[in-house]
This record gives structure tokens, sequence and C-alpha cells, in this order.
């Protein structure tokens, strides 16, 4: 079983943030991992474990996740505080993988970082909800923060694991998404939900010249195919590799075909 590697902090001058990383080691390669609403630094584990041969795969906290600081709702404001995390680290070019919500901020990094980032791997991801700044948090964000706040977060997190994984996933690898979810807290779900509620990652699109992958799952039920494919649309370049018989978590619920993935597109 893969152990997580420790939480640490960086104090940067755009403010704290707790991550995680494994492979560290001069001259390998840095993918710069951001997870979903759900998750946290510990939700790569698999590829901590997996990728960490030939890669320095640093997993960050996102704003009021683990130790990180929160921070504006809004995806520039994630995108600098990311990027702050790379310079204090000394990483200069890297490549960028985002799952979920991580897939928003992974585009926005990739706008604001330029020729920085050498590959983009959107997983089960989308370009936002694009809600003006005056339309308030609404709908299933918002019943999401509601339930945490009455419920607790052993019992929110059980709720949420079932949306996370296919029907009929192995109980460990829904254990695991059900553990990882316990750690999210009200502050970081409300800061992080509207930064989805708001983002648009539409305008971004087009200034990002790096390889793109996106990864969906055909029984995710968080995001659509619509949205899986709406986003494709907008990198028309990009590959697009859909996986049978997983849903929100195919980092998990398929790691082994999935790091080989990320392994080829990486290398390329």
């Amino acid at each position: 079983m893969a152990i997580d590697p420790e939480r640490k902090r960086a104090d940067t001058p755009a403010g704290h943030v707790s991550f995680r990383e494994a492979g560290a080691g001069r001259g390998k390669p840095v993918l710069l991992a951001l997870h979903g609403l759900g998750g946290n630094s510990a939700t790569w584990r698999a590829q901590y474990a997996a990728l960490s041969d030939a890669w320095h795969v640093i997993g960050w906290d996102a704003p009021g996740y683990g130790e990180t600081m929160v921070v504006g709702p809004d995806q520039t404001a994630f995108a600098t505080l990311a990027l702050a995390l790379m310079d204090h680290l000394g990483v200069g070019g890297f490549s960028v993988i985002g799952h979920s919500m991580g897939g928003i901020v992974a585009q926005a990094v990739a706008g604001e970082a330029g020729d920085r980032v050498k590959h983009m791997i959107l997983s089960c991801t989308h370009s936002g909800s694009a809600k003006p700044a005056s339309e308030p948090l609404s709908g299933s964000y918002a019943t999401r923060i509601a339930a945490l706040e009455k419920e607790g977060s052993a019992a929110y997190a059980a709720q949420r694991s079932g949306m996370m994984v296919a029907d009929g996933a192995p109980a460990a690898v829904r254990a695991t998404v059900e553990e990882i979810a316990r750690g999210v807290t009200a502050a970081g779900l409300r800061t992080c939900a509207t930064m989805l509620h708001h983002a648009d990652t539409r305008p971004v699109a087009p200034s990002i010249r790096c390889p793109v992958l996106l990864i969906s799952g055909a029984g995710d039920k968080v995001v659509s195919q619509r949205q899986s494919e709406a986003l494709a649309a907008l990198y028309p370049a990009g590959r697009h590799v859909r996986f049978d018989g997983v849903g929100h978590a195919p980092y998990m619920e398929a790691s082994e075909t999935y790091n080989a993935l990320l392994r080829e597109s990486l290398s390329t």
C-alpha cells in the first residue's frame, strides 16, 4: 500500500502553501499535481509511488485545504499561489496535471505561466461554471457546503465518496476516496466552490500552446460527457482519452492504466 509523503509548508510572497512531494532530485522534470474539490495533496498517493522514479511530483493543497491559506476565490489568485509555490521551490519549467477543480486551476496556471508549462493534463474536469460576480453561490455547491456544516466531515465524506467512484468500484478504492475526503473543511470547500462557480477558462484556452491530454471517465457522476466534450473542443489539438468502467477518480480506480498514460504523455 502506498504511503503518503509527509506534508510540508512553504511560506511564499503570495502566502503559505502546504504540499507533498516525491522523487525530488537534480535534473528530474517536475509534475505539479492539483487535486479536486473532494481531495487534497494525498489524492495523488498512487502517482507519488508510481511516477517518482522519473519525475519530481509536487502535489499542493488548494486554498483552505491542508495548511494552505485562503485566498481570493478566483482562478487567477489560485494560479498566482501555485506559481509562487513553484518559484519558492526553485522550479523553472514544469508540467501540470489538474483533476476536476484542479483542472480549472491547471488551465489558469498554464495561461499565466506560458512557456514554463511543458505539458498540461486535464483529468475529469471542465471550463468552469462562468457565473457572473453578482450571482451568489447556489445549487449543488451551496448544498454541499450546508451538508458539510450540518453533518460533519465524516458523513460528508461518506456521501461524496459514492459520487466519486463508478458503480461497482472496489470497496477499498471507495474507502480510500472517503478517507481523503474527510480532510475537507467548510472554509476550504466554500473558497474553492466559489472559485469554480465564477471560473471561466474559455478565454485562457487559446493562449495555451503546450501539448494537452484530456482524461474522462465513462462512469463519471460529477463531470458529464457534455462538459468533457465542451472542454475538449477548447483544445482541438489535444488528445482525449475516455476510460471505461471508472467514475470521477480514475487516478485511483484504474491507477496502473492512468499512470501508464501519464508516463506516455509526459515523455512525448
